[in-house]
């Protein structure tokens, strides 16, 4: 018999999370949070109420593990009639300490299908074979049926609850929480409901895999355009965040790497306001970047999800006034710049100029021993050279190569 199927005799507290949709990096990052949580607190089950239709390989291989190897009791839990557990959500289910599902859920159908292919014929025969292992290993772990495990691999087979408890792969069929809590001896123990937290929701809408892969293609051309027009500003902006959040939603990095990635590129961002101030554009997108990063690579405490939203709700708003600060000390600045040197700025249109530092389209150039920002019309204009100055924007001066 599993160890799973053990009644609890110590009363105490009960953890219970939902998933009720796809697995995904969102999902695997909020399940192994309130999971080392629930370990620290020494609650007595970590109870999963699981509902999906399957998910990425990376996420359920992460939520595998975590399950497996945590020190709290742990249970998942397919709890509606008519829901499912496929694909993903089989893996998890049999990686439980303690498996159930309702009567009348079904589970299995986890043969792995390429990303976006809706049909791909018969899949690689390494892929079916690595995959037969896992899901072997998890059973043995478990000691659960490692043949009908396999079974829902190779032939896609699918069970409801009665037959999943005839075979071997579920402890119990429970029809709701409280009967399933009873049969564990838990049945008077405080119930605290865990939620994923505001970023813990963002991070699960940017790795649906089209999110991901729609971000990672917006990266891809933003960075493109940024080298075909050596525009940076805002277009570059979208393009590294685009890129950073598609990469890690698609698993290509973890969530650590994504959080230092945002604090660097925020203090980059910062680095560039200080030094060429403007709009405050790099500013705003500079602190923002850099919330992003701390609440990417801190963990939320062990709290009532009101104070969790509370404190995501403090920094957001410290983010935001900082922003409001940046960009308002951007636009005094520009304004008091402006307010000295409006009334001049059409009088440099027709003269020439020498370039300080080379236009690959901005630099700077010299007119009347005054040192102005300029953008370049067309090529890129070598240090030294001659331009004329055709127009002005803001307090940039557009130009173009002088001839004689």
């Amino acid at each position: 018999m599993p160890l799973g199927t053990e009644a609890v005799e110590e009363k105490g507290r009960v953890v219970i999370v939902e998933v009720n949709s796809e697995i995904k990096a969102g999902t695997a990052q909020f399940i192994k949070r309130t999971l080392d949580e629930a370990e620290k607190q020494g609650v007595s089950l970590y109870l999963i109420n699981l509902n999906t239709p399957g998910g990425l390989l990376k996420s359920t291989e992460e939520i595998t593990r975590a399950l497996l190897d945590s020190g709290v009791k742990t249970a998942v839990f397919v709890d509606k009639a008519g829901g499912w557990a496929f694909s993903a959500g089989t893996f998890i289910l049999i990686s439980a300490e303690v498996a159930a599902a309702h009567p009348e859920s079904s589970i299995g159908a986890a043969q792995p299908r390429l990303l976006g292919m809706e049909e791909i014929g018969t899949p690689d025969e390494k892929v079916i074979e690595a995959t037969v292992s896992w899901i072997r290993n998890l059973a043995a772990a478990r000691e659960r049926n490692q043949e009908v495990s396999e079974k829902f691999v190779r032939e896609n087979l699918t069970l409801d609850g009665k037959e999943a408890l005839d075979e071997g792969i579920v402890d119990f069929t429970p029809t709701s929480e409280e009967e399933l809590l009873a049969s564990l001896g838990l049945d008077d123990s405080e119930l605290i409901h865990l939620y994923p937290s505001l970023i813990e929701s963002l991070l699960s809408f940017f790795s649906t895999p089209q999110i991901a892969s729609l971000l990672l293609t917006i990266g891809g051309l933003g960075i493109i355009l940024v080298f075909r027009t050596g525009e940076f500003e805002t277009l570059g902006i979208i393009a590294i965040a685009g890129l950073l959040l598609g990469l890690w939603g698609l698993g290509a990095i973890s969530l650590s790497v994504l959080g230092v990635a945002f604090l660097v590129v925020g203090a980059g961002l910062l680095l560039v306001e200080i030094t060429n101030p403007g709009f405050g554009i790099f500013g705003v997108a500079g602190t923002v970047s850099i919330l992003f990063g701390v609440l990417f690579f801190g963990q939320e405490p062990f709290s009532a999800p009101v104070l969790a939203r509370t404190t995501t709700y403090l920094a957001l708003g410290a983010a935001l006034a900082t922003a409001l600060a940046f960009l308002f000390a951007g636009r005094l600045s520009f304004g008091a710049l402006r307010s000295t040197v409006k009334s001049g700025m059409e009088s440099y249109v027709g003269k020439v100029g020498v370039v300080l530092e080379k236009l690959e389209p901005y630099g700077r150039i010299q007119i009347d021993s005054e040192d102005w920002r300029a953008k370049s019309i067309g090529k890129k204009i070598n240090r030294r050279q001659k331009v004329k100055v055709v127009s002005f924007s803001g307090n940039t001066l557009i130009v173009k190569k002088a001839y004689k």
